[in-house]
């Protein structure tokens, strides 16, 4: 009997203990919920939950918070556009002045085809953060899927001047060199980018097809060719990486249309090599 009531007396005490525990540790999170500041809190709730209207009523005024938000949702973290958009656009609700909300706003527009929109955005970006020259990169795009391929040329090599080393740049100058029929221009482009990053599928596959419409054939098998093989190479993670915003469900796709391409390109070679004389 007095053995059991010792064990009785003892889980007692491991209880007390415990809701001593618990009170103690409450009181703590409930301390640091007081003294934190609530912009802080709210940032590390998100980041924590990823419960954007948690965060967010915590600090009802708080732009950059929503523009970390529409970030996320935009490929940061997780893939929800029209999500993107809405925090985007009450970022900017509620400073007009937020650094990067309508460059985001023309990608969203972008990918949606709303060219149109998409360079008002852009405009509206450069207008308040003319030093954020990744802008011009976007408008480039923007004026080349447009077919205002000048525009997009004098857009590209803005952005160029700035970030020499970016073989996206190169690339998307190289097409619209392509498109405005001056082969010459694009292949060299492309070879300029490839100094800086050599195999770079993309920068071969627009070598490549520069130099197949050059009627330079030889020279455009080999730079296809070596496309192709840093192409197979690739997993459809490794595409994506080159299309953010994009949605990751087009990764595999994409990398296979890439790939059907270059293909394509290599059996019209072998197809004019075979009626020169």
């Amino acid at each position: 009997m007095k053995r059991q009531s010792a064990k009785k007396c003892a889980s007692a005490y491991k209880i007390k203990v415990l809701k001593i525990s618990a009170v103690c540790a409450l009181l703590v999170m409930l301390a640091v919920f007081i003294t934190t500041p609530p912009d802080a809190l709210a940032r590390s709730i998100w980041r924590q939950t990823h419960i954007a209207p948690l965060a967010t009523l915590l600090v009802p005024n708080d732009a950059s918070l929503r523009f970390e938000i529409g970030n996320y949702y935009f490929g940061g973290g997780a893939y929800d556009v029209d999500r993107a958009q809405g925090y985007f656009e009450k970022a900017l609700a509620i400073d007009p002045q937020t650094a990067g909300a309508h460059y985001q706003l023309a990608r969203v527009y972008f990918i949606r085809g709303d060219f149109s929109t998409a360079l008002d955005e852009i405009n509206k970006e450069l207008e308040l953060h003319p030093d954020f020259k990744r802008s011009y990169y976007v408008r480039g795009l923007i004026y080349g899927y447009s077919k205002r391929y000048k525009e997009a040329e004098a857009d590209f090599k803005e952005f160029l001047k700035w970030k020499p080393e970016s073989w996206a740049g190169h690339n998307d100058l190289a097409w619209v060199y392509f498109m405005e029929g001056d082969y010459k221009n694009s292949a060299e482009t492309a070879r300029e980018g490839l100094k800086y990053v050599p195999n770079n599928v993309w920068l071969l596959n627009s070598l490549g097809v520069a130099l197949l419409n050059d009627g330079k054939l030889a020279e455009a098998k080999k730079a296809l060719t070596e496309a192709l093989a840093s192409a197979d190479a690739m997993t459809p993670a490794d595409w994506g990486r080159s299309y953010p915003g994009n949605n990751p469900s087009v990764y595999g796709d994409g990398l296979d249309a890439m790939r059907a391409s270059i293909k394509r390109n290599l059996a019209l070679i072998t197809t004019k090599s075979a009626g020169v004389k």
